[in-house]
């Protein structure tokens, strides 16, 4: 079993304690890394100040960016992990049996 551990990022220039498993660590280091460069683009425009508006719109702008990579490749993320699941059941099944 993976072992979760307390993970410090920082996101808008505030400190942020999240447990992640160790395999995932890389994962939520890129995911803290498009974020903050999400921000900081929209930042960047001057339109927008309000701190809240600004990680709205860039959780909005990094979901919309999925979905585009999700329907141009054919890939529909909860028919995969439920895939997924159903595999590791069987494995899971085999194995206690």
């Amino acid at each position: 079993m993976d072992e979760i551990r307390q993970v410090q990022v920082e996101i808008l220039g505030r400190p942020f304690n999240i447990g992640t498993p160790s395999s995932e660590h890389d994962t939520l280091m890129q995911a803290v890394q498009m974020l903050n460069d999400k921000i900081a683009a929209i930042q960047s425009t001057g339109r927008i100040i309000e701190t809240d508006k600004i990680v709205i719109m860039a959780a909005l702008n990094l979901t919309h960016d999925l979905l585009k990579l999700t329907i141009a490749d054919g890939l529909a993320i909860g028919d995969f992990e439920r895939k997924i699941e159903a595999m590791l059941k069987v494995c899971d099944d085999a194995l206690h049996s």
